[in-house]
């Protein structure tokens, strides 16, 4: 399917056309992230993992400094049409090589 095109999703989240799903909603509140924060993310963030052939769309993850510069990651998903976003999580150091790496 090739790369993801972040600059396709930035629009559809601009243009209110995303959905939060479920688990990213426990994430944010178990994690004390705010919606906003989540939308930074895609709109100002860098992708550091693509998935394009992730069924049942090509999704990614995107990072973004926030807060007191700390790594917050989003994790999403589109058919083209709609932003599907799946979890959210913090900078872990016991995952994470630095901010763009994971380990392992």
């Amino acid at each position: 399917m090739g790369r993801i095109d972040l600059v396709r999703i930035r629009q559809l989240v601009l243009n209110g056309r995303y959905l939060i799903k479920t688990h990213a909603r426990k994430r944010i509140a178990e994690r004390g992230i705010r919606e906003s924060e989540v939308i930074q993310v895609i709109l100002r963030g860098h992708i550091v993992e693509e998935t394009p052939d992730s069924r049942p769309f090509p999704k990614c993850l995107i990072v973004h400094f926030i807060r007191n510069n700390e790594p917050l990651y989003v994790s999403c998903a589109t058919d083209g049409q709609t932003v599907y976003i799946i979890t959210v999580h913090w900078y872990d150091p016991d995952k994470w090589i630095d901010p763009w790496r994971r380990k392992g």
